[in-house]
């Protein structure tokens, strides 16, 4: 999170996250896990791994987080896209 994120009222905090989640769901992404890293790592306070249904509602999820949220102003992030593989790693 981004100081600008901490400036916000309990409200505001609160608000954003509940939006944020709705268009999550709304667009039918499914959270994985969500890891929290803060005491191994300076970089990132939590990975989180996500399924999404479509390339299309990773698009409008992009637009939403950009013309909506405006979430660059409030969280850093990073995204890496892949797909499933199935079966065992070495095997």
């Amino acid at each position: 999170m981004k100081d600008a994120f901490y400036d916000l009222s309990d409200e505001e905090k609160a608000a954003f996250m509940q939006k944020d989640r709705r268009q999550m769901d709304e667009c039918g992404m499914k959270l994985i896990m969500t890891i929290d890293c803060r005491w191994s790592n300076e970089e990132w306070d939590y990975i989180g791994l996500e399924e999404w249904p479509t390339l299309e509602s990773l698009e409008a999820r992009a637009i939403f987080e950009k013309e909506e949220l405006a979430t660059f102003r409030y969280v850093e992030s990073r995204t890496y896209l892949g797909t499933r593989v199935t079966g065992e790693y070495g095997i």
